[in-house]
């Protein structure tokens, strides 16, 4: 996992990330409030000054990059080594998102207030096509993937990574499609949620079905 922070892809990422902070504090005027919280609307429901606002993102995901750090140095070796594919992936994914809010805060500052509902969108529907990919290739683990009670068959494991792999996929290419054609927020907001939820929902029915069938 931390091979997964410090990867080149992974740095280049927190890179961009610091350059977009400080050029939003070059860019937006001191005493801009900015949106931190958007509601089911689409619409900011709450702001902060811009001196707070800025670096939050920024601070947020670094404090993921920490837990995940202590998972990494503390957690049993093998549990790492059987799910090193989703980090690789989540890892710099994640960052990506942070890299993504904040871009859509600095919009935001700039006079461009439409965008980031969409901009969140994209960047989780490309998280879930990755995430779906790398699924199947996991090994079981207690660390990443699809965990549930009952998945103590390897084989019902399997079988219900593959097929949540395959519905997240799914999930982000509808939502890519929902971006591209609906244009207001609180559809989008809708689908979201049901990129989200549907496959979540759908695994676990199939996986503990398969588990007391065996």
């Amino acid at each position: 996992m931390n091979r997964a922070i410090l990867s080149r892809i992974n740095l280049v990422l927190w890179a961009a990330l610091v350059a977009v902070t400080l050029g939003g504090y070059l860019l937006i005027p001191p005493g801009t409030w900015l949106p931190v919280h958007w509601g089911t609307s689409g619409e900011p429901d709450a702001f902060w000054p811009r001196d707070i606002a800025l670096p939050m993102p920024a601070l947020i995901g670094l404090a993921v990059t920490m837990v995940f750090f202590a998972v990494g140095r503390f957690a049993p070796a093998k549990q790492i080594e059987a799910s090193r594919h989703a980090w690789r992936t989540v890892v710099p994914a994640l960052t990506s998102l942070f890299l993504t809010i904040q871009v859509g805060v600095v919009l935001v500052g700039l006079g461009y207030p439409d965008l980031m509902v969409r901009m969140i969108c994209v960047a989780i529907a490309v998280m879930l096509v990755l995430l779906g990919n790398i699924m199947p290739k996991m090994q079981p683990n207690g660390l990443a993937g699809i965990r549930l009670p009952w998945l103590r068959d390897p084989a019902v494991w399997q079988e219900t990574q593959r097929l949540g792999g395959l519905l997240f996929v799914a999930g982000g290419v509808v939502l890519l499609a929902c971006v591209a054609f609906l244009g207001e927020p609180p559809y989008l907001f809708a689908a979201l949620l049901a990129s989200l939820l549907f496959p979540l929902v759908a695994t676990t029915v199939y996986s503990y079905r398969r588990a007391h069938r065996r």
